[in-house]
């Protein structure tokens, strides 16, 4: 018999103990369930009377496989579905365990390998043993791949060991190889199945050992997937020394062996910057391997900066205006709500990540009635807000109201799947590429595209830099830390900035004649809002702001030209002018002039009354305005 591991008599009278009135019965009605969810919705094959029986010879086997189904019913990562609607499995568990180990005390009395060998024998002798092929799905390279799938026998019984483990495991998180980010209260994005860091790769001892450290070090000021990174990191620093160095203690780390673990990775197919990453986080593990005593690693410098590689620009990663064309134009062939997170991600660029868990209440309004989206942006950890077209408005209203149906008013997320969790960024992007791969969306020279999520936010800021927004509104509106992130778009030239923010202290007027100071337009697009957000409505003023040959219309640049035609401004209240533009506003009000007093000589037209309804605020508007920006005789500038 194997040697028995991290279980004993007393940990399995504790996990018993755990096992309330319910759970603890050998026979599980689902009608009796005590956390069976008010209208649930099952098929009528169940029946009210659908029974789990638990019939195992051995009683503390027994008890440990119960003890597995009410933790996983629980925890909601089985289902009811999945545990009543698949008593077969339970059925066959405890034939085969009265079969081959009636007396046994524990499952973990033998290792998951030997117990798997024996119920895939168990299972493929009864016919009962398939693993089918998946769905189709799309690869990277936009094609259809099939997969094996593990039966789903093997699947439970796997994961009920597996729980066993960890629940007879009474080491601290930080001292197994494999860490539950989830057990040490650490933040795991929901809307990514990935919450384990796992050191079992790190071959090398006292690399594996110093690694803990360090991790444990970096989950306090990074997030899980950068020290998931960093493990990767290590894991190929321990690779390299397995294969060269298998002897090679902390002591024996010094400068020639760096500099052959360079040429090592120099010679492997990693990216530039991928090299440039694994280099930086080596240095800062082997720094602190000494200073905070982890390791004996010489306490002195072992990699220097010429050390890196030559740094590539990545080029923008958007996705072509006729991709995004034919997107648009099969939108209706994806299911309605990835459509909508479709309309969103290519107006608003936030990352995929976001928008799964964008809050359902997410719009505010200031004083002028314009809506912003309000977001956290959990890579930076802060709060995020941005000016947003009334057509976004509609789709998440629209989105709103479907929610508040299928959840209720109180449900927490503007996107979710069936469990009401929020949605996963792989269903997103799969459902894309499956469109893609129906509707044979691809380039211009005739490529297939295979979409990501992140392209849409490379497409934002390049549309964005095409249509001449300065750099800095492009950082704020992304949502960027540096200048540097947003330059993956573009390079904006000192003097194009420099014009900008001239241009924006310039004295402007409003339809009504009315002056309109810097100092003014500083308090005017406060009003309203939140005091220390002032920047966010400066960022609407000139996100949702486009020339004329006359002024300024707030048409968002991403929409084109304005549907109504130029005669339309003069009577709307987001258009700005000044006195660059007296001379056209001079001849406007000329050919208004003559068109009334040709509608007056006709004035029962039809034809006439148009006119004079179309034109005479135009006329009104114009005189005020320019009577407003003339310059006075005798007033002197200021400075």
């Amino acid at each position: 018999m194997e040697a028995i591991q991290n279980w004993s008599e007393t940990k399995q009278k504790n996990l018993a103990s755990k096992l309330g009135d319910f759970w603890a019965r050998d026979e599980w009605k689902l009608s009796e369930c005590p956390i069976k969810p008010e209208g649930l919705v099952l098929p009528k094959k169940f029946g009210a009377d659908k029974k789990l029986q638990f019939q195992i010879f051995s009683p503390s086997v027994n008890t440990e496989i119960k003890y597995a189904y009410c933790q996983k019913l629980q925890k909601g990562e089985w289902s009811f579905a999945t545990v009543w609607g698949r008593s077969h499995v339970l059925e066959h568990l405890t034939d085969w365990l009265n079969l081959v180990a009636p007396h046994i005390t524990s499952l973990l009395e033998r290792s998951l390998d030997r117990w798997e060998l024996s119920w895939r024998s168990y299972l493929a002798e009864r016919g009962i043993l398939k693993e089918p092929l998946t769905p189709p799905r799309i690869d990277k390279q936009q094609k259809e791949r099939r997969y094996r799938l593990h039966s789903i026998y093997v699947t439970m019984f796997r994961q009920i060991y597996k729980l066993l483990q960890k629940a007879y495991d009474d080491r601290t998180e930080y001292e197994k190889d494999s860490w539950d980010l989830r057990s040490l209260g650490i933040f795991c994005n929901p809307s990514r199945s990935e919450y384990k860091l796992n050191f079992n790769r790190i071959a090398s001892p006292w690399v594996k050992q110093a690694a803990k450290h360090f991790i444990r070090y970096s989950l306090s000021i990074r997030s899980g997937g950068e020290c998931k990174n960093r493990i990767t990191t290590l894991i190929s620093f321990s690779d390299f020394l397995s294969k060269h160095h298998p002897s090679a203690q902390p002591a024996d780390i010094n400068r020639s062996l760096i500099v052959e673990y360079l040429s090592y990775l120099a010679s492997s197919k990693l990216g530039a910057n991928t090299k440039t990453r694994y280099i930086s986080q080596l240095r800062t593990f082997l720094e602190m391997c000494p200073r905070e005593g982890w390791a004996n690693v010489p306490d002195k410098r072992l990699i220097y900066s010429e050390d890196f590689p030559k740094h590539t620009r990545a080029q923008p990663r958007f996705i072509p205006e006729e991709v995004m064309e034919q997107l648009n134009q099969n939108l209706e062939s994806l299911p309605p709500h990835i459509a909508r997170m479709v309309l969103i991600l290519q107006e608003c660029g936030m990352r995929i990540g976001e928008l799964c868990r964008m809050p359902f209440d997410c719009l505010t309004r200031d004083a002028h009635g314009d809506y912003f989206l309000r977001y956290y942006q959990f890579k930076l950890k802060k709060e995020h807000s941005i000016p947003i077209a009334p057509e976004v408005v509609a789709v998440i209203q629209e989105q709103q109201q479907i929610v508040r149906v299928q959840r209720g008013a109180d449900f927490p997320y503007l996107f979710h799947n069936a469990r009401g969790k929020p949605m996963k960024q792989k269903v997103f992007s799969d459902a894309l590429n499956r469109l893609a791969y129906d509707k044979q969306i691809c380039t211009l020279s005739g490529t297939p595209w295979h979409f990501q999520s992140h392209q849409f936010r490379h497409t934002v800021g390049t549309r964005m830099v095409n249509h001449g927004v300065p750099q800095h509104v492009i950082q704020r509106f992304l949502g960027h830390e540096s200048p540097e992130m947003t330059a993956h778009y573009a390079c904006i030239h000192d003097q194009t900035m420099k014009e900008k923010y001239a241009e924006f202290k310039k004295n402007m007027v409003d339809v009504t004649g009315k002056m309109v100071e810097p100092r003014r337009i500083a308090a005017d697009i406060a009003e309203g809002a939140d005091p220390n957000d002032v920047d966010a409505q400066w960022l609407k003023k000139n996100i949702l702001a486009q020339a004329l040959p006359n002024g300024l219309c707030t048409l968002p640049v991403v929409k084109g030209a304005c549907p109504y035609g130029a005669n339309k401004c003069l009577t709307c209240t987001h258009f700005k002018t000044d006195v660059r533009y007296l001379n056209q506003h001079q001849e406007h009000l000329e050919r208004a002039n003559k068109l009334l007093e040709w509608a007056e000589e006709a004035p029962d037209s039809r034809r006439s009354i148009e006119i004079r309804k179309e034109n005479l605020p135009v006329q009104e508007n114009l005189v005020r305005i320019i009577a407003a920006i003339t310059p006075q005789q005798g007033a002197s500038d200021e400075t």
